[in-house]
C-alpha cells in the first residue's frame, strides 16, 4: 500500500472520542494478511510532559525514557486503528508484548517523523481468535536519524455479552530462584490506572471501570501493561544508576486491581543488561517478564 505524505499526529482526546464509535465493528469477512503503512509528524515532548513522567515513576536515569516514547507510539497505533482498513474495535485490544530499542540519542527538544506499519493477520470465520494479533511497528526519526523503534503486538478481544470469560486464578507458584533479586514491591490501587491513563492518554476501558472491563472479558479493571513496564524500567535504572537503551517485555497475565506485585531482576554476567519479572507478591504467579540492555559506558 502506498504511503501518503506525513500528516500531523492527532491529539488523543479527539481520537479517544472517535474510537468509541469503532465498537460497532464486527468484521467477519475472510481476508489475507495485509500491511497498513502511514507516516506522521509530532512535536517534541514538552518540558512539562518530561517532568510529569519522571515524577510519576521517580527513578529514571534516561532523559527521555523508552517507555515514554511508547506513549507517542500508542497515539500512532490509535490513529491507524481509526482508519477504514483496520477491521476491529479500538477499545478492548490487549497489549501482549512490546519491544523498544534506542538506536541514536533521542533529543528531548526535537520533534519526530514517525514511520508506522501494522501487519494485519489473516482473518475470517474459520480463523482462531488467538491468531488475531496485529503487529504494530513505529520508527522514530529526528533530523534524518533513525533514533528508536517500537514494536507492539496486540490481541483482539471478543466482546462479552454474558458473564466474563476470564476466571480468577487460584494457583500458587514458587517464588523466583535464589539467583533473582527482589528490588521492589508495589501496591496498586484502582486510582493508579486512572492516574496513568491521564499521564499516557491510554483510556482503554479495560483499565478504568468494572462495567467496561467486563464487556471485554475481565472481572475487574486491569493495570496498563506499559505502566508496569515503565515502572520496571525506572526501578532497574535507579538500582543500576544507568540508562536503559532496549527493553523487550511480554505481558503474561493481566493484573486485576487492586493488586500487590513484586519486581525481580537478574543481571547478566557482563552487567550489560539482564532480565526482570513482575510476580504476584503473594501467589508468585508471573505477570510480566522482560529483558533490558544498558547504554554502553
Amino acid at each position: 500500500m502506498q504511503v501518503e505524505q506525513p500528516v500531523t499526529l492527532p491529539n488523543l482526546p479527539g481520537m479517544f472520542f472517535r474510537s468509541l464509535f469503532t465498537v460497532a465493528r464486527n468484521d467477519q469477512e475472510e481476508a489475507e494478511p495485509q500491511t497498513l503503512d502511514a507516516e506522521f509528524t509530532a512535536p517534541a515532548f514538552s518540558a512539562t510532559q518530561l517532568k510529569r513522567y519522571h515524577e510519576a515513576f521517580n527513578g529514571f536515569v534516561s532523559e527521555v525514557p523508552l517507555t515514554l516514547i511508547y506513549c507517542l507510539a500508542q497515539r500512532v497505533h490509535l490513529a491507524q486503528m481509526l482508519g477504514e482498513h483496520f477491521p476491529w474495535p479500538a477499545p478492548g485490544l490487549v497489549h501482549v508484548s512490546n519491544s523498544i530499542e534506542q538506536h541514536e540519542t533521542i533529543v528531548a527538544d526535537e520533534g519526530f517523523l514517525l514511520k508506522a506499519s501494522i501487519q494485519l493477520p489473516a482473518r475470517g470465520p474459520k480463523v482462531s481468535a488467538r491468531r488475531l494479533r496485529p503487529l504494530f511497528q513505529v520508527e522514530f526519526w529526528q533530523n534524518d536519524k533513525h533514533v528508536a523503534t517500537c514494536v507492539s503486538e496486540y490481541q483482539v478481544m471478543p466482546k462479552q455479552t454474558d458473564k466474563p470469560r476470564r476466571s480468577k486464578e487460584n494457583k500458587i507458584a514458587e517464588p523466583p530462584s535464589d539467583d533473582w533479586q527482589r528490588i521492589d514491591t508495589w501496591k496498586l490501587a484502582g486510582k493508579v490506572a486512572r492516574d496513568y491513563a491521564r499521564l499516557s492518554g491510554d483510556f482503554n476501558p479495560i483499565h478504568l471501570h468494572p462495567l467496561l472491563s467486563r464487556w471485554f472479558g475481565f472481572d475487574q479493571p486491569i493495570i496498563h501493561g506499559m505502566y508496569m513496564s515503565g515502572r520496571a524500567q525506572a526501578e532497574v535504572e535507579r538500582a543500576a544508576k544507568r540508562p536503559v537503551t532496549k527493553i523487550d517485555v511480554a505481558f503474561k497475565r493481566p493484573v486485576p486491581l487492586p493488586a500487590k506485585v513484586s519486581l525481580w531482576q537478574q543481571l547478566d554476567d557482563n552487567n550489560d543488561g539482564g532480565q526482570y519479572q513482575v510476580c504476584g507478591a503473594e501467589d508468585h504467579l508471573q505477570r510480566l517478564e522482560g529483558r533490558f540492555i544498558f547504554a554502553k559506558d
